[in-house]
């Protein structure tokens, strides 16, 4: 008996190793961001993130592009917790600081998530893709 806990012990730990390295990587989407206050249409940001795990932590950097402007951002508080992940940007702006928390789930060979402003009702959801 003690034989089949230990091995299905390690069936589990092996599982979420291979979830984990599942993540690491390139990925890249492109997202229709919606019209601004003044109406219009909405511009389409390119979302890059390049991911690494390290356990069940989440490490690397995220960046949406909107134009010619690139803003990197470094992962804080990343989490793996099976196919799900989890984290925080701060973007910074000309005037101020933005907190953006980011959430998605690996579904085959797509990441879809959501990223938010902090305290916003909504967000901005996109579907990336390993490069």
């Amino acid at each position: 008996m003690r034989k089949v806990a230990w091995l299905v012990g390690l069936l589990c730990i092996a599982a979420l190793v291979v979830s984990a390295a599942a993540i690491d990587g390139k990925w890249v989407a492109d997202v229709k961001m919606p019209a601004g206050k003044k109406g219009g249409e909405g511009k389409t940001a390119s979302v890059t993130l390049n991911l690494k795990s390290d356990g069940a932590a989440l490490t690397g950097t995220a960046s949406v592009t909107t134009g010619r402007r690139d803003n990197p951002m470094e992962i804080q508080n990343g989490k793996i917790e099976g196919d799900s992940i989890s984290f925080t940007t701060v973007q910074k702006g000309k005037k101020k600081e933005q907190k953006l928390a980011w959430r998605g789930t690996i579904q085959g060979a797509e990441l879809k998530g959501e990223w938010s402003r902090d305290g916003a009702r909504r967000g901005t959801q996109f579907t990336a893709k390993r490069q």
